[in-house]
């Protein structure tokens, strides 16, 4: 019986994606008071915010899969693509919601310079995190456990020309990623809003 061929343990990755999922929600759609736990949890939304959006790379597991001479055609469309679809498409959502909380946060707040180019930034961010995740295996938790290292990695790295090709690669690929599902979303939403509206719900009467 075959068994789907991938190298990463999908349970770890989905918590790792849903964690700053969480955390927008409660940071910028509950909580009303910037206290210093807020600005802490914000720092850790920021460092996980990259597990999100690494699950594209993970596509590399699906290439794999489709070359292996043990995997039927039938289990590849059947299982594996159903499989990695609803996996990359679900975590990255968690992606493009958690940024899109915190940009609305920040309008409201009129932050300014910090309003326009979060989302560019966040979108950087995440692109040299997920490079130092996948070529680097470092993991968020390195930055509290080894900040030092790091922090001399992504100097080192960062300043090497492939490096910087792989990040700006990564960090287009985001943000064409993250206008798409926006795009789609906001659809979603609009014909939801006017479906509600043309068709308002009845009062139950007794």
């Amino acid at each position: 019986m075959n068994s789907i061929p991938v190298h990463f343990t999908v349970v770890i990755n989905f918590i790792l994606a849903f964690i700053p999922f969480v955390l927008a929600f409660y940071l910028f759609k509950v909580s009303h008071h910037r206290s210093v736990l807020w600005w802490i949890l914000s720092l850790v939304f920021v460092a996980f915010i990259p597990n999100s959006a690494y699950v594209l790379t993970d596509i590399i597991h699906f290439i794999a899969a489709v070359k292996s001479p043990n995997i039927s055609t039938a289990y590849l469309l059947l299982v594996l693509v159903p499989f990695y679809i609803i996996f990359l498409l679900v975590n990255f959502e968690f992606y493009v919601i958690s940024i899109q909380w915190a940009d609305q946060y920040l309008k409201h707040l009129n932050q300014g310079f910090l309003s326009k180019a979060f989302v560019p930034i966040i979108h950087l961010l995440a692109a040299i995190g997920v490079y130092l995740g996948r070529f680097q295996r470092l993991e968020s938790s390195d930055i509290i456990h080894h900040p030092i290292i790091v922090f001399r990695d992504v100097l080192v790295d960062i300043s090497g020309g492939k490096s910087m090709l792989i990040i700006i690669a990564l960090f287009l690929l985001f943000y064409s990623f993250y206008e798409a599902f926006s795009r789609v979303n906001n659809v979603i939403k609009a014909k939801v809003k006017a479906r509600i509206a043309t068709h308002p719900m009845k009062a139950v009467t007794i």
